[in-house]
């Protein structure tokens, strides 16, 4: 794929930032794209976005690039370019074509340009009598003729018929091109009743020409249109934009507009907002409420900054009275203004918007929407008392009481009426469902979203969050919150340890069920990074984790594009987990959490952030145990979540990384300890649970060698490969080498050394298979060990250079020196006595 983009120098940052994105992704590397930019380099300084784009590129150092300058055509290329425009021997034209390289400098555009100029004032005609194109030098060198292409355009488009002048100075006013529909709706009025004959002038003159679907009329060249918007003189550019603005709300007043044609007004008229706000009300109405649609087409184009500068316009026009005059107005415009607030990250104008309406708004259901936006704002800064209390306060209004505690007796027999009542849901039974009316769907909303609060709050509520949303889908029918409660209790039926496998599996029927449904009946757009973020949950336990990774990445880029940046960030958090246990390349990663840091530190989401400096700290040990990777703590950093039930949630991700650390770096009773700790915690995740138990698995049998917890680590094993064995059942590729590779260590811990040879070898291909590079390295060090052990040095040293083959593609710099120093105790020595065996 080939990307062509002109004049780099006008974009904005964001745009850079794609662009980065597309050519080099941290987590996958180089893409296939070949990507070409032009810009003006008089335009560009070091500190340019442009300038640090390059420089971005060129520090990943898996993208080449290439910088081309383009200076002016030469001397000797123009002479001979003239000498073909002119018919004429180069000999002949040779004295004009250094004037004309003198004064254009030998730019393309410039000469072309300035040889028509020449011919329009007549200084380069055609003589009849001499049969050729003739001249005078002396009258050419003495014109004085500014450098600048600016220059010579518009001193031709003075000279045109008023008309074309005013079609160039309108067309110029709204950009490089402009919607066809916007000059046909100008045309309507006595005002600009002759553009369509001006812009046609336009057209045959060559400034102008049409393209594209929806038709536009767009400048041949930036600095045509940077010629036609100069004739406007500029202390009356603002008066001309306010002309036009007044003239396309007058005309299209009562038309349902298109987004572009919006903007399109409100951009013209907005010149004029000193003046607007001392207009009539109803003039300021009319104004605000174009704004307010001006900031929702920007919102669906994902362009939030733009869409906040617009609502802000919207609500200095509104009166001071606008909640008792303008009610619906005003409802809808901070309503929106809460939203792009929070899409931006700036906590605070969201929080107060939302306040506002609550103190302003005379029904529940206009503060509905408000209400939700908050509990979300609340629960990414950890407020989970104020998130829980707020979710309890509105479903008690709506007539719906929450209890306060589930007791595990309860909590067993909601779980069992679930599961009794999705027994024999189908697609078939659900379609017949009517569709629930608005208060239930309200309440539905309000449950999935308590039940959001409470995996990190009160746990013990999901069962009732659950059951109760699967109670109001049977009594009072289907909608989309409804279904995205299945796949609540699929993730509840799928990570609760002590359920039998036929629960497991009926938890995946109901939660594939649910979005089968969710794609076929519903519009869920505005779910979509939510669902992403929740079916995860469920599909980690089946789908390869180097795809839920996947997954997660796009649905943070979903969550940033339509503007929930709360599940966006929860999702970006998935990505990393996943990518750290899918074996990704270790210091792409190490980037790719380095931004998303950044990125959580603008938005204040502290949740997000908290998780994503554990999955760091993880990352930075496995690179080099944090000796040159760690992060630089700025201030207030590491302080503690607002609520302390959020760090006991916190706490198991928090005990499972220090496995994942301590067995990598070597510290066995560290990895024990922790191990332990997690496997007693009540509401560890089941996914979680299972890569622990692997480790621990492993570990045990070093601790064994040391004789160390010897009856415990006896039994670990038995636990950790029952556990894989009835994973792997569900997925062989998240898990099979990891049963392999625990029973090979079995079998060389019994002196099985066949079995052992012959598990070792399996758990190498089937890691490799399913691209775990880094558990495919342990396998080839492990099966080392074994070697070692067993005095075979040839095969132990070939085992020990493919596991640092592996550890330095997965970009572990602590495990090659590890491996690379047995290797050269083998050299050295000849052979080694290891007792214990390492990981």
């Amino acid at each position: 794929v080939m990307i062509f983009l002109d004049d780099l120098q006008w974009c904005n940052s964001m745009t850079l930032e794609v662009i980065q994105h597309i050519l080099y992704d941290n987590a996958a590397g180089a893409s296939n794209c070949l990507f070409v930019g032009s810009y003006r380099s008089n335009e560009v300084t070091s500190n340019h976005a442009v300038s640090r784009l390059m420089r971005n590129l060129e520090a990943s150092k898996a993208c080449s690039v290439q910088k081309l300058m383009l200076g002016g055509v030469k001397c000797e290329d123009l002479i001979a370019l003239v000498s073909d425009e002119l018919c004429l021997f180069p000999r002949v034209t040779r004295g004009l074509s250094l004037i004309i390289h003198e004064k254009t400098e030998g730019n393309p555009f410039f000469f072309l340009e300035f040889l028509r100029s020449l011919v329009d004032r007549g200084l380069l005609h055609y003589s009849v009598s001499l049969e050729r194109w003739d001249w005078d030098e002396d009258l050419i060198r003495k014109e004085k003729i500014t450098n600048n292409v600016l220059f010579l355009l518009a001193n031709k488009m003075s000279r045109m018929r008023m008309e074309v002048q005013m079609a160039l100075k309108v067309l110029s006013s709204f950009g490089n091109e402009v919607d066809v529909r916007i000059i046909l709706y100008l045309s309507t009025t006595s005002q600009f009743a002759d553009i369509l004959s001006g812009v046609e002038e336009a057209i045959s003159d060559g400034f102008v020409s049409r393209v594209g679907d929806p038709l536009c009329y767009v400048f041949v060249h930036d600095k045509v249109k940077e010629a036609a918007y100069s004739i406007i003189p500029d202390d009356e550019k603002d008066e001309f934009h306010c002309i036009l603005g007044e003239a396309l709300r007058s005309i299209s007043k009562g038309d349902s507009l298109d987004d572009n044609t919006v903007l399109t007004v409100a951009d013209q008229i907005n010149y004029n907002l000193d003046s607007l706000k001392q207009s009539s009300s109803s003039m300021r109405l009319e104004v605000a409420s174009l704004n307010h649609a001006a900031g929702l087409a920007a919102m669906r184009r994902s362009d939030y900054e733009t869409s906040s500068t617009y609502l802000d316009i919207s609500s200095q026009l509104l009166p001071d009275d606008c909640w008792q005059s303008s009610y619906r107005l005003s409802l809808e415009v901070y309503i929106a203004t809460a939203k792009v607030a929070c899409s931006r990250g700036d906590v605070e104008k969201s929080e107060a918007a939302v306040k506002l309406i609550f103190e302003e708004a005379t029904s529940l259901e206009d503060k509905v929407e408000a209400y939700y936006l908050y509990v979300n704002l609340l629960h990414s800064q950890e407020r989970g008392e104020e998130a829980h209390m707020t979710c309890q306060d509105v479903l008690a209004q709506l007539g719906e009481e929450v209890p306060e505690y589930v007791t595990p007796e309860e909590s067993k027999k909601l779980i069992q009426e679930t599961i009794m009542l999705i027994s024999g849901l189908s697609e078939d039974k659900l379609l017949k469902l009517k569709e629930a009316d608005e208060h239930s769907q309200t309440v539905m909303r309000f449950l999935v979203l308590m039940g959001t609060v409470s995996y990190f709050l009160k746990p013990e509520l999901l069962p009732w969050t659950n059951h109760r949303n699967l109670q109001l889908t049977m009594a009072h029918g289907l909608c989309k919150n409804s279904l995205v409660g299945f796949i609540g209790i699929s993730i509840l039926l799928c990570n609760i340890s002590t359920l039998p496998k036929e629960c497991v599996q009926l938890g995946y029927k109901i939660g594939a069920l649910g979005m089968s449904m969710l794609r076929s009946k519903f519009d869920y757009s505005d779910l979509k990074s939510r669902i992403d973020h929740s079916y995860s949950y469920v599909l980690q336990h089946s789908d390869p984790v180097q795809k839920c990774a996947e997954r997660a990445r796009k649905g943070y880029e979903f969550g940033v594009a339509s503007g929930d940046t709360v599940f966006a960030f929860l999702n970006a958090n998935g990505e990393i987990r996943y990518s750290i246990l899918g074996g990704a390349n270790l210091p792409n990663l190490l980037r790719e959490t380095d931004k998303y840091l950044t990125l959580l530190g603008h938005h204040g989401n502290t949740l997000s952030r908290s998780y994503m400096l554990i999955y760091r700290e993880t990352i930075s040990a496995l690179i080099d145990n944090g000796e040159n990777t760690s992060r630089i703590i700025k201030k207030g950093e590491h302080a503690a979540a607002n609520e302390v039930t959020y760090l006991d949630r916190q706490s198991e991700t928090l005990s499972f990384h220090k496995v994942l650390q301590s067995f990598w770096l070597g510290y066995h009773d560290r990895c024990y300890h922790y191990a332990e700790k997690l496997l007693e915690t009540k509401d560890s995740g089941k996914h979680h649970r299972l890569v622990a138990l692997f480790y621990h698995g492993l570990n045990s049998f070093v601790l064994l060698r040391k004789g160390k917890f010897t009856k415990r680590c006896a039994q670990v094993y038995k636990i950790a490969h029952s556990a894989l064995k009835e994973a792997e059942d569900l997925s062989r590729w998240n898990y099979r080498n990891k049963v392999y590779l625990l029973e090979a260590e079995k079998y060389s811990f019994q002196g099985y050394n066949k079995e052992a040879r012959n598990s070792y070898g399996a758990a190498i291909m089937a890691a490799r298979s399913a691209k775990f590079l880094h558990e495919q390295g342990l396998a080839c060090e492990l099966s080392a060990f074994h070697c070692q052990r067993n005095g075979d040095l040839e095969q132990a040293r070939k085992f020990f250079n493919q596991a640092r083959n592996c550890y330095s593609k997965w970009g572990s710099s602590v495990k090659i020196e590890s491996v690379s120093n047995e290797i050269d105790q083998i050299s050295s020595h000849g052979s080694v006595t290891v007792p214990n065996g390492s990981a």
